[in-house]
């Protein structure tokens, strides 16, 4: 996968996920089988706008020509990906989600294969 490759297939996918969660918090979290109170549906709201703030940015450096830029946004994308892919892990291990959750850890783990790669060929390579 190239970097923008990656990057672009990122944004959209947070991009979906964090406005279902922000606008549909009791819905999404009913995919994944689970139902929620108050501070449930507070907390998915919150990772809502940080999943859409996260798809902005990385759609706006999909296409940035730098290669230290490119390198820097690879390993942000990394860290956070890779810390879901734990928690993904955990949540389907512990419980916590469905048989659908294995698509949410399938994509956060890609992804992040995605991102390893960007850094050691053209995302993250000195010219």
């Amino acid at each position: 996968m190239t970097y923008k490759t990656v990057t672009a297939t990122a944004a959209i996918l947070s991009f979906f996920n964090g406005v279902l969660f922000l606008l549909a918090p009791v819905f999404s979290l009913s995919l994944l089988g689970r139902d929620t109170n108050l501070t449930g549906i507070l907390n998915t709201r919150n990772f809502g706008a940080c999943a859409l703030g996260l798809a902005v940015i990385a759609w706006l450096a999909k296409d940035v020509q730098y290669p230290e830029v490119r390198r820097l946004v690879s390993y942000g994308m990394l860290i956070t990906l890779g810390i879901l892919v734990v928690i993904d892990l955990n949540g389907l291990i512990s419980g916590a989600m469905n048989q659908l959750g294995w698509l949410l850890f399938g994509a956060d783990l890609i992804l992040s294969l995605g991102f390893v790669l960007s850094i050691f060929t053209d995302g993250g390579q000195k010219k």
